[in-house]
């Protein structure tokens, strides 16, 4: 009820558009987006021409509407004007809509302006990367089920460290000539290869049993292991804070709880209500999510992946020199 709400369950998508001629007939002509059902179903957004190219080629939005500089002139004029629709693949309900609603709308404006038998104004529908095959329920929940498995692994992986503070461990460790870093160097090692071998496993099954292709599985595998680096420093770093394990498990749980819940790991973000998807996009889990389905669907956006990439490796390094200190001074105490 929460996620969905009680009100029947309807398509939501975004229009992203480009109005370079930014006039009141460019206004007017997305009208009926504004209007019941379009007004509940579809979110215009407005965005440049290059920004909005970009966000269609990685998904992020139904379709993308570019309506050059000349609209308003070649209404009134009686000339040819020719607007531009890209359409996300991986979507099938809503671009169809958005498509359906703005030929009508050129055909009510054919009405009152044509000169020939058809309209003088018209869109050109253009869908990137050729038409894919409608996935499957589990093609669909898959991703989303990886990345809740990497959440409860870096959890329960993390929490561990309790267990080597009490059994002694840690203050031996403290006492020998191998420092602290190197120990947790090792167990980062360590949680990096049981993600690669989570990632593999995964992989796999999403192509032989899900139906889902992964066209470039070496780069999946390697996200999905560094990712799972990264909510492991995040998940150490929650629990070395509190001074007692209870506390430390009861703060790993409020934060893995809202982070998958959000983040599109409890629900995939196709199935999740427009407002919801906008928050959780900006978790970590779920920024890590959207940018793994672009890998998926070999759309990646290399510049926005290595920002990403950078954005990430950033973070874990100062929760890494944070869990050392922490560690070297009062926890292994």
């Amino acid at each position: 009820s929460l996620v969905f709400g009680r009100a029947p369950a309807a398509p939501h998508g975004r229009l992203l558009v480009a109005d370079e001629d930014n006039s009141i007939a460019s206004a007017r002509f997305l009208d009926g987006f504004r209007r019941d059902p379009l007004r509940t179903m579809v979110t215009i957004k407005k965005v440049t021409r290059d920004a909005g190219r970009a966000r269609i080629d990685r998904g992020d939005g139904s379709a993308f509407l570019l309506i050059p500089k000349g609209l308003q002139q070649a209404f009134l004029m009686n000339l040819p004007y020719q607007l531009e629709l890209y359409t996300n693949p991986s979507e099938r309900i809503l671009p169809q809509l958005i498509q359906e609603t703005l030929s009508i709308t050129v055909e009510a404006a054919g009405y009152f302006r044509r000169a020939s038998g058809t309209p003088l104004i018209e869109v050109e529908n253009v869908t990137l990367h050729g038409a894919k095959p409608p996935r499957s329920f589990a093609a669909v929940f898959l991703p989303s089920m990886l990345f809740m498995s990497l959440l409860f692994l870096a959890s329960s992986s993390a929490v561990d460290i309790w267990k080597e503070r009490t059994q002694g461990t840690l203050r031996r460790i403290a006492s020998s000539p191998v420092t602290m870093v190197s120990y947790l160097a090792a167990r980062v090692v360590f949680v990096a290869l049981v993600y690669a071998l989570v990632a593999l496993v995964g992989l796999i099954a999403a192509e032989r049993l899900a139906g889902l292709p992964v066209p470039n599985l070496p780069a999946a595998a390697l996200w999905i292991t560094f990712v799972g680096v990264i909510f492991y420093l995040l998940f150490l770093w929650i629990t070395v804070l509190p001074a007692t394990q209870r506390a430390a498990s009861v703060l790993a749980n409020l934060a893995i709880f809202p982070l998958a819940m959000l983040g599109g790991c409890f629900f995939p973000f196709e199935w999740m209500p427009g407002w919801m998807v906008s928050v959780g996009r900006l978790t970590p889990n779920g920024w890590a999510l959207s940018e793994f389905k672009t890998i998926l669907d070999n759309n990646v956006d290399v510049v926005h992946l290595a920002v990403s990439t950078a954005v990430l490796a950033a973070f874990g390094g100062v929760a890494f020199v944070f869990i050392a200190r922490r560690v070297t001074r009062t926890f292994a105490v």
